[in-house]
């Protein structure tokens, strides 16, 4: 059970809304993160493609690199990080949740803004129409070991059965996962989207994207999936453990789905779903203003990009 509530936590911690000082690492091959802001300093560990961060101070530290022919331009800055459910510290022995990397491969997470008003229900329903979303899935932990015997090596655990030992990317990267931390139940290997997905303590999801690494926060759980009429955008989401579930819109970028902007926080579930266009949708929630009243509020949604 201390596992368990240990695994909860952390993911609480870590799968949270977003921030605007959280970022993305873009680096394909990784990001090393130092000591020092300097590139001689004593080397930490290395943060994996997808990885969040927050950026807790700018050191006006100036640095150009060259990378595959291109100059790119930054500074050191100072971030804070979660080692989970990776092994990213060279020595896991050592607790170190912050270190020096350098700008040029983070991103702003957040790309775009979602703007929304309410509409009543004759507008919303001039719109709206049930969808079928069936994700193709398997349930079975035997046969998703099978498919992917070539990508993904698992290992026994005890008390907590067959957990993933290693994970190899679609760029040949391999990702060692961090046993300690990761406890969590095989629920599901969705093929077409490459993603596994895990379930914790309090029924919490946990993903794994195996085209890039990228874990819930930016991966969601597959089921969520209602793709736009066009298939640039699609609206995706995962459950949090504690009632609520998060919410975010992915668009695509080079025959890949990328995060790009979440939902206000106080949403806590979404009922109905529906894409007029490629950039503007419906959406209903539960009002919870009035306990003894429960009724849903409909909204409209129009992604504004930055």
């Amino acid at each position: 059970m201390q596992k368990v509530f240990l695994f909860c936590f952390m993911c609480l911690n870590t799968l949270i809304a977003q921030s605007q000082n959280q970022y993305f690492v873009n680096a394909t091959n990784g990001l090393i993160i130092r000591e020092q802001p300097k590139t001689n300093a004593k080397r930490i560990g290395k943060l994996p493609y997808g990885s969040l961060v927050e950026v807790i101070k700018n050191t006006n530290i100036n640095l150009q690199i060259l990378d595959q022919g291109q100059y790119i331009t930054g500074e050191w800055v100072k971030i804070k990080f979660q080692n989970f459910p990776y092994s990213i510290l060279e020595n896991n022995d050592e607790f170190i949740d912050n270190g020096y990397v350098f700008s040029g491969y983070l991103e702003q997470l957040e790309k775009a803004k979602i703007k929304t008003t309410i509409i009543d229900s004759l507008e919303f329903f001039s719109f709206y129409k049930p969808l079928e979303t069936k994700k193709i899935k398997i349930e079975s932990q035997q046969e998703a070991e099978q498919l992917l015997a070539t990508k993904v090596t698992w290992k026994n655990v005890e008390f907590y059965g067959r957990q993933i030992d290693k994970i190899k990317l679609n760029n040949n990267q391999i990702l060692t996962i961090n046993q300690d931390s990761f406890d969590c139940s095989f629920t599901a290997y969705y093929p077409t989207e490459n993603i596994l997905l895990f379930e914790g303590g309090h029924s919490i999801d946990f993903s794994i994207n195996l085209n890039t690494g990228e874990i819930t926060e930016t991966t969601g759980n597959p089921d969520y999936i209602i793709d736009s009429t066009k298939k640039n955008y699609r609206f995706t989401g995962w459950f949090g453990g504690q009632e609520c579930s998060s919410y975010f819109i992915q668009k695509k970028e080079n025959n890949a789905y990328k995060y790009l902007a979440s939902f206000a926080d106080e949403i806590c579930e979404i009922i109905k779903f529906y894409w007029i266009n490629d950039t503007t949708f419906l959406y209903s929630v539960n009002d919870y203003s009035d306990a003894n009243n429960l009724k849903e509020t409909y909204m409209k949604g129009q992604i504004s990009l930055l």
